[in-house]
């Protein structure tokens, strides 16, 4: 799905995860456009499915995410998800225009991917939010550009088993000369905790019961996103 405006200056790729209905995200789109509209700007969504959705295999897609993953964390480049997503923007992109990655789950790290391997060809990438994601390691040149959302419930306790997943470890040298494991060497350095109703697939719901303190979860994570792009946007300008 692509919600197109040809006057648009940003053009944002939200990416699903593994085995996802294919109107999953479509909700999420909607109210992230209709968040720029109100705000005078004018965007392209297009949602994609870098591992296909829940018709496709699903062993296939969990072979293809671990895979990249490990191409995350030794460098290399992704012959799945991420060269699918890649790809998409490359045909879908507008002309000149920045580029911003939104993924849930294991579409974030197609998104890191995808990203990395367009910020490295020149291409204008403004951010990359992770939603849900299992950690992978980021690469140090988006670092600053990277948000991981991750949710909890309202005793405080992490709510979502997919974002224990991987690492964001490393190993580093000492001063010593001697290399020890760092376990956040490749973190992501701005990290948000929602206090949210549900689990891992529940960051988009818009309805009862999924509201706490009168916002929906759709809301709260809307919002949380919202208050990120102003400061990076901001940033942006000032460099």
């Amino acid at each position: 799905m692509t919600l197109h405006n040809d006057s648009a200056d940003l053009d944002i790729y939200v990416s699903a995860g593994f085995a996802t209905a294919s109107n999953f995200l479509d909700n999420f789109a909607d109210a992230l456009a209709l968040r720029y509209e109100q705000s005078g700007r004018h965007v392209r969504v297009h949602v994609h499915f870098p591992y296909g959705d829940w018709d496709r295999s699903k062993r296939r897609q969990l072979q293809e995410i671990v895979r990249d993953a490990w191409h995350l964390a030794h460098r290399k480049k992704s012959v799945h998800g991420g060269k699918n997503l890649a790809q998409f923007v490359l045909d879908t992109m507008g002309q000149g225009g920045k580029l911003l990655f939104i993924g849930h789950s294991a579409g974030a790290v197609a998104a890191v991917l995808a990203a990395e391997e367009l910020d490295s060809a020149g291409r204008d990438v403004l951010g990359v939010i992770q939603i849900g994601s299992p950690k992978c390691a980021i690469p140090a040149a988006l670092k600053p550009k990277v948000l991981c959302i991750q949710a909890t419930n309202q005793q405080n306790q992490r709510h979502d088993p997919i974002s224990r997943l991987g690492t964001w470890g490393g190993w580093r040298r000492t001063r010593l000369g001697l290399f020890r494991w760092h376990s956040r060497k490749h973190a992501p350095i701005h990290q948000r905790i929602l206090p949210l109703i549900g689990g891992h697939a529940d960051y988009f719901r818009d309805h009862a019961p999924y509201i706490w303190q009168a916002s929906t979860n759709l809301q709260t994570t809307m919002n949380t996103i919202w208050t990120w792009l102003q400061t990076i946007e901001k940033d942006v300008e000032h460099d």
